[in-house]
């Protein structure tokens, strides 16, 4: 089977995000690029000590298995390259750590050598927007040629897809948690989403970006595409589009992968984040691209149930409460005042969110849970 090509793997990993095709074949696509045999893509909750496997190439179920409980944390690779700040670098396995080293561990010798069959390594570690990171290893085994300085090039074009692939699936998927809807279609999802055409013009809005369109407090609907009411915002949020706009997945090269891009809002109101990634899809045999914008409303917390507070960080009803209006910009003795509770109560409940989340301000506090909640309410 020959390579894919550049564009092909990019193509891949935004349908993977979108559902449109398995991450298992996404990650095919990948290591038939490279030239690896097996592959191993995973995205890491370094809190919660999660590590949630994304797609896999020559591994079974028991090898996953295996690998999340006894072996994720001993991953000399991905500990090489965090003790040695390698994080958004494409990378061969010996920069991360050395052979000598990797040959005496107990990972190798119990699980890579003689159960996955791996040795020479090419991958990276990629940061996430939520505070996560994602670890990507395609790999050859002991007897075939070593990576070269080709793979670890072709690699560093691809991580800023592979990024921004993970970054929307991440949000669809903590949508579909929160709010207990299925993602059977984009209107179900309660961050506004806008998908443009190629050239600018509006392919379909949510019913969450429709109410946030029809605000124009922020991002506003021209009958050529999508502006930001202010002009510094609009330039920074059009150089991003059509830099997604002018990409050629048929060559791969100079793809641009989108990014993130805040957009203010009249009378102080809570900046939209914007994140500006490329789609494709299929029809009729003929591929289509476009640009998918996600828009998450920090405003949207005030107006929204407490469920998704409770369930990501186990605050008990009275200090979710207190959070929601803190996330609104709502200040203590007005909480306390409007709650019909004590200032002595409200800060009490405060101290005990602050506790519950390991942090050590009000303002760390709503920066940590605004971080969280981006694209979940």
């Amino acid at each position: 089977m020959s390579p894919s090509t550049e564009g092909e793997v990019i193509e891949g990993f935004y349908q993977a995000a979108l559902g449109q095709l398995s991450w298992r074949e996404a990650g095919h696509l990948l290591a038939t690029r490279l030239g690896g045999l097996t592959l191993m893509l995973s995205a890491h909750d370094p809190k919660a000590s999660a590590v949630d496997v994304v797609s896999t190439l020559g591994m079974s179920s028991e090898h996953l298995q295996l690998y999340s409980e006894r072996y994720a944390h001993q991953d000399l690779w991905a500990l090489g390259a965090l003790k040695r700040h390698l994080i958004g670098k494409a990378l061969l396995g010996s920069q991360a750590v050395e052979d000598h080293l990797l040959a005496r561990s107990p990972i190798y010798n119990e699980f890579l050598r003689p159960r996955v069959n791996m040795h020479h390594l090419c991958g990276a570690i990629i940061r996430l927007d939520c505070g996560n990171h994602a670890v990507i290893g395609v790999h050859r085994p002991r007897d075939a040629r070593a990576f070269e300085a080709p793979a670890v090039d072709q690699l560093s074009r691809l991580l800023p897809h592979l990024q921004r692939s993970l970054e929307i699936r991440q949000r669809l998927r903590n949508a579909d948690s929160a709010s207990q809807f299925a993602l059977a279609t984009f209107d179900k999802l309660r961050i506004g989403v806008v998908l443009l055409a190629s050239n600018g013009y509006l392919l379909h809005v949510n019913q969450a970006g429709e109410t946030i369109l029809r605000r124009a407090d922020g991002l506003l609907r021209v009958p050529w595409g999508l502006r930001a009411l202010f002009p510094d915002d609009d330039k920074r949020l059009q150089h991003v589009i059509l830099g997604v706009q002018k990409q050629d997945f048929g060559s791969g090269s100079g793809a641009a992968a989108g990014g993130h891009v805040r957009i203010r809002r009249k009378e102080g109101n809570p900046a939209y984040a914007v994140l500006v990634s490329p789609v494709t899809s299929s029809v009729g045999g003929s591929r289509s691209h476009a640009v998918l914008l996600l828009i998450t409303n920090p405003e949207q917390f005030a107006t929204s149930d407490l469920t998704p507070l409770r369930q990501i960080f186990g605050f008990p009803v009275s200090e979710a409460r207190l959070v929601l209006a803190l996330l609104s910009g709502v200040n203590l003795p007005s909480y306390a005042s409007r709650a019909r509770i004590s200032y002595h109560t409200a800060r009490t409940l405060l101290s005990r969110a602050m506790a519950r989340t390991d942090t050590n301000s009000q303002l760390e506090l709503v920066l940590l849970v605004s971080r969280s909640l981006a694209g979940v309410v």
